[in-house]
């Protein structure tokens, strides 16, 4: 016989996977709309914090833990989030020019502008990383285990940036993306 838990444990997991699915769906069906269509699991935590009085905490938001985290893995934050995009330009700019011209397209704003780019790209990103990290990897890893989560999520990821081209860019793009 279940639990209280073990049900909750269950409904939480249905929900988790609805919402990334839903997502995931929408984003096929509606690819202009995906800044908005992104936000939809930030909304469901939104939701889920209020409608069932969790703290952020509860729902997986644990700041104390956060910096903590932060300081254990400073290295790979700078390796993979300064280093790698830097050494991915400069790669592209010699062995495949296209690809900036890929990624230029799939931004959803004028790259040339650079200020509204830069200001675009930094809340866009931060906002990816609080969904993809911190909604669907971390709710996947209460389930699965954390590096099956990391796994999934990444892959889903790299789905969610995807964009139709030539296939080497489009494989050279998922897989700095992932």
């Amino acid at each position: 016989m279940n639990t209280t838990k073990e049900k909750n444990d269950k409904k939480l997991f249905s929900e988790t996977m609805f919402v990334i699915l839903i997502t995931v769906l929408l984003f096929i069906i509606f690819n202009e709309y995906r800044s908005i269509i992104c936000s939809l699991p930030g909304v469901y935590l939104i939701m889920e914090k209020r409608f069932r009085n969790r703290s952020w905490n509860e729902i997986g938001f644990r700041l104390k833990q956060t910096i903590s985290d932060f300081e254990k893995v400073w290295f790979w934050l700078i390796l993979v989030g300064i280093i790698s995009p830097i050494v991915t330009i400069i790669i592209s700019k010699y062995m495949l020019p296209e690809f900036i011209i890929h990624v230029k397209a799939r931004l959803p704003m004028d790259i040339n502008i650079i200020i509204p780019a830069i200001i675009t790209i930094t809340i866009g990103t931060f906002l990816e990383e609080i969904i993809f990290r911190g909604f669907m990897q971390e709710r996947l890893s209460w389930f699965i285990g954390m590096p099956t989560s990391i796994v999934i999520t990444s892959l889903f990821f790299a789905f969610m940036h995807y964009s139709a081209d030539n296939f080497n860019i489009v494989a050279f793009d998922m897989i700095t993306i992932f």
